[in-house]
């Protein structure tokens, strides 16, 4: 029996409406792909500068506990140094909380803002020594809640 022009045309207007729909499906899957990959990626990077920022808050009390420790100093030049390096890590983990808030979880941001009202409880502090402890433990306490968080957060 002959096939007609009809069905011809019928199967090969099915053939295509399948193929546009399978191209549209593909691209679109692809993109929303794409879209996750990349907020990933800022994801990665966002909690990457706030470990970092904590890591150069941690290294100045770090290196001044260790001077005073060991009966030294740390010199002046670097002492300004690592002050400027913490002013960085503070300010750098206070633009991420500003920027970043749509990309960190709200459990990392919780665990920013308490660490900044941690941080700043140093009212009864008496000592230098009491003031680095204090610094260190409470940055380095936060540091592991955020590195935790991140891992967690991207797991995910």
């Amino acid at each position: 029996m002959p096939i007609s022009p009809l069905t011809i045309a019928i199967q090969a207007f099915s053939a295509l409406a399948i193929s546009l729909f399978s191209a549209w499906l593909t691209v679109r899957l692809s993109k929303n792909k794409f879209r996750s990959e990349r907020l990933w990626d800022r994801k990665v990077s966002a909690y990457e500068r706030v470990i970092e920022a904590f890591h150069n808050s941690k290294k100045f009390s770090y290196e001044h506990m260790r001077a005073e420790y060991s009966g030294g100093e740390v010199s002046e030049e670097r002492d300004k140094e690592l002050r400027q390096h913490a002013k960085q890590g503070m300010e750098e983990i206070r633009r991420t909380t500003d920027i970043g808030s749509f990309t960190l979880s709200e459990q990392a941001m919780d665990i920013i803002f308490e660490y900044e009202h941690k941080s700043n409880e140093t009212d009864h502090m008496e000592s230098w020594q009491e003031y680095l402890r204090h610094d260190f433990e409470i940055t380095d306490e936060y540091m592991q809640k955020f590195i935790n968080e991140a891992k967690r957060d991207l797991a995910q």
